[in-house]
């Protein structure tokens, strides 16, 4: 019987050893990374859907899809693993693969983290990398093949991209644009209010992209969006850089891209999106209910999380610091609010 406590004793289990695996490997998970859900594989369909029912005595379903021919359920527990900095609270259960032999166990953990794929390519260049999921137009993965535990690093939580794909009119918008297909080499990515939840009725879709070409790119959403209503085309200068913003609406969805020539794990606007992300999942309910709250008062993102976090200088800079900060200190923190 898996139960709360068993599941816990696992998970610890499995992040010991994975972690010394890492160590011995020379990869470094650095503290402000969220660790952003763990992956518990099945032997069989009969033990998936077995655990899918034991699992809800500890946590609530997220979402359950079929991918590849196979279901995925995705638990929220209802309460962490805490482990050394890191508060873990998603699981992932996949069914095993038809062609595909499984042991039951802990197999992965998934890494949102703030540099790019290309880097950690470099950075890992020793160890075997499988770069299949790099092809992905929505949620790329980098995995790092250890063996039997494995590490997979991404730039957006699984939750968000649950929010993303289950928001049908922004995802179908998104799907329809084939913004992430057809400009796949400017490293596209959705930030702002709908991954993170926090949404109002003026929202934007917000796409960040890197190009080192910025009249190039302009030309190319040009020839592409054009035509579509609202379509505008500026080039500024944000944070000291070179930035192109390009707006259009597309079935009443409200685009909004952002590029700069700066990776975008590294750009402010990212940034940002990651802090906020770790925020709102430390914070719960609680903070995001205040957030929208604001936002719907007309603050924009960044004030809106500083007032609902009692900052009150500079909400872009306190944000940027707080991003370096480990799971452990955000925690404390927020309870000192």
């Amino acid at each position: 019987m898996m139960n709360k406590i068993k599941f816990e004793e696992l998970a610890v289990e499995f992040l010991e050893k994975l972690f010394k695996t890492l160590a011995d490997s020379k990869i470094e998970i650095a503290p402000h990374w969220d660790i952003d859900h763990l992956c518990y594989r099945v032997d069989s369909l009969d033990r998936y859907e077995e655990l899918k029912t034991q699992f809800l005595t500890f946590g609530h379903l997220l979402i359950e899809s079929d991918v590849n021919g196979r279901p995925i359920a995705t638990f929220k527990l209802n309460s962490p693993i805490v482990f050394k900095e890191w508060s873990i609270d998603v699981v992932e259960l996949p069914a095993p693969k038809p062609s595909k032999p499984t042991k039951e166990g802990f197999e992965h953990i998934e890494v949102v983290c703030d540099e790019s794929f290309s880097d950690l390519e470099i950075k890992y260049k020793h160890l075997k990398l499988d770069l299949g999921g790099l092809k992905k137009d929505f949620n790329q993965e980098f995995e790092v093949d250890l063996g039997e535990r494995n590490l997979k690093f991404h730039h957006m939580s699984l939750e968000s991209v649950i929010r993303v794909e289950e928001n049908k009119k922004i995802f179908g918008a998104l799907e329809e644009s084939k913004i992430l297909k057809n400009f796949k080499k400017y490293m596209p990515f959705v930030a702002g209010t709908f991954p993170l939840g926090v949404y109002t009725e003026q929202s934007d879709l917000d796409i960040l992209m890197y190009a080192t070409d910025l009249n190039e790119l302009s030309s190319e959403l040009k020839r592409e969006y054009g035509h579509l209503e609202g379509f505008t085309s500026e080039q500024l200068s944000v944070d000291g850089l070179e930035t192109l913003i390009v707006n259009f609406n597309l079935y009443k969805v409200p685009f909004e891209i952002f590029a700069q020539d700066k990776v975008v794990p590294k750009q402010k606007a990212y940034l940002h999106f990651q802090i906020e992300e770790r925020l709102l999942k430390l914070g719960g309910e609680k903070l995001k209910k205040t957030v929208i709250e604001k936002r719907k008062n007309g603050l924009k993102t960044e004030p809106a999380f500083a007032t609902g976090l009692g900052i009150k200088v500079d909400a872009y800079n306190e944000l940027l610091l707080l991003q370096k900060v480990a799971d452990s200190q955000l925690r404390k923190f927020l309870e000192s609010i």
